[in-house]
């Protein structure tokens, strides 16, 4: 969002953010006010928990829907909000507000809720909760004016949830990656490499969340598989739920071909996204169309081939088989993954080969100049209600809300 809202500002659009005051994962409260590189930032109020646990969580996420109505009905009217799924169900606020002051509506489903809670064991689908849930995300969708899925694979979800009479309204914007920022990098000019040790060792990456979307069973059987080579260096950079499945994983039988960092700065990343020889997307089974691993723009924007181990049918799985920019694994066929791990290692020629493919697909398809062409049109598409989208100019973009 940060990318996205940078970029309208340099397009000519004027550019509010409204966001909580609390940090990702708690600690620092943040002003209520800010001016990022021409962004108006409106910190609304809400507790700062942060993701400790269950009840910390609802809280935060409460007291913002009561902060985000405030702050939306005092700042200045505005031609367009675009709200996200997290917190998940924000969108009401966004409806009910934006119809009463007039202002378009975009939904940017990051993830279908309560599908994704449901998937994952958190809610159950005959829960009168989790029906009232699935009740009001049908009504977010159906009222907006345009929503934006990140997928076909998540089109087909939502238009399932909203019916056929109104998938007119849903367009397919992908995330992206900056590459100018994040770019194919070799092992003597990154000093990533050197200052984690990981010269002569072939690395296979996960960098990111390390949350309940992800299936990491599949990977640390892999693993195991390959603790003999010592050449062969599985890394995991970020932090989350499932951090200490990994950490106790690896405790439990000993490997020393995992190892685990902490989240790095954001200046970091275009270095440590090329200290992979390859990457992994992983997605829990259950999940396709319902959440998309934005972590893969950048792994094809530095050039590296993408291990994708989830449900074939999902979006991040058709751009690999697509673009053959990787390979594809099922949840579960853990010794086909150490196999590819295995024979990648072996073989430099068809890692380079996939690695320029992998960022040919990206030079095409997933700029982010590309993905803010496509905001702009989703909103020209509101504001031009008895016009088409031809007539439509971007200076009609005086204001938008993000």
């Amino acid at each position: 969002m940060t990318d996205l809202a940078e970029s309208l500002v340099e397009r000519g659009v004027e550019v509010t953010a409204v966001s909580g005051r609390g940090r990702y994962n708690g600690g620092e409260r943040l002003p209520a006010r800010e001016d990022y590189k021409g962004v108006q930032i409106e910190r609304a109020w809400s507790t700062g928990r942060g993701k400790r646990n269950s009840l910390a969580r609802l809280s935060d996420y409460l007291s913002f829907y009561v902060g985000a109505s405030w702050k939306l009905m005092r700042l200045p009217r505005h031609d367009v909000v675009m709200s996200l799924t997290t917190p998940p169900l924000i969108g009401i606020v966004a409806i009910i507000i934006g119809r009463l002051r007039r202002m378009r509506v975009v939904s940017l489903v990051q993830d279908v809720y309560p599908d994704v809670a449901v998937s994952l064991g958190a809610l159950h689908k005959r829960n009168p909760m989790t029906r009232l849930l699935d009740h009001v995300s049908r009504f977010v969708l159906r009222k907006s004016d345009r929503i934006v899925a990140l997928g076909e694979c998540m089109r087909e979800r939502i238009t399932a949830k909203i019916g056929e009479d109104r998938a007119c309204r849903i367009d397919v914007i992908h995330n992206w990656a900056d590459g100018e920022e994040i770019k194919p990098l070799n092992d003597e000019e990154n000093p990533f490499i050197a200052a984690h040790n990981l010269a002569g060792k072939f690395v296979v990456l996960f960098s990111g969340n390390l949350g309940r979307v992800n299936d990491f069973s599949t990977v640390l059987e892999a693993a195991l598989a390959l603790r003999e080579r010592a050449d062969i260096l599985f890394l995991f950079i970020g932090e989350g739920a499932k951090a200490s499945e990994i950490e106790n994983f690896s405790k439990t039988h000993g490997l020393a071909n995992i190892r685990l960092l902490p989240y790095q700065p954001r200046e970091m990343l275009k270095y440590s996204l090329s200290a992979g020889h390859t990457s992994l997307v992983t997605l829990a089974d259950g999940l396709a169309g319902l959440s998309v691993p934005s972590k893969t723009y950048g792994i094809l924007a530095a050039g590296r081939p993408i291990l994708f181990v989830g449900d074939a049918r999902s979006s991040i799985a058709r751009i690999v088989q697509d673009h053959h920019c990787g390979a594809v694994v099922s949840s579960g066929e853990s010794a086909r993954l150490a196999q590819i791990i295995n024979d990648w290692a072996a073989d430099q020629e068809q890692l380079a080969r996939l690695g320029v493919a992998a960022r040919e697909a990206f030079e095409k398809n997933f700029e982010r100049a590309r993905a803010v062409d496509a905001y702009l049109e989703t909103f020209a598409k509101c504001l031009a209600s008895s016009q088409s989208l031809k007539e439509t100019t971007v200076s009609k973009l005086e204001e938008t809300s993000l």
